[in-house]
């Protein structure tokens, strides 16, 4: 979703390296992703 969402090019440093970056803080450190604009959607139990 990231990298949709942030137009990341996979094949530039700076890009691998800020998606790196959040994937190591979403699985190891429990912080959430940040996306601009993004609302999940609500359950309906």
């Amino acid at each position: 979703m990231l990298i949709n969402e942030k137009k990341l090019n996979m094949m530039n440093v700076e890009d691998r390296k800020f998606l790196e970056e959040q994937m190591i803080a979403f699985l190891f450190e429990g912080k959430e992703v940040e996306i601009e604009g993004f609302v999940p959607e609500k359950d309906q139990d």
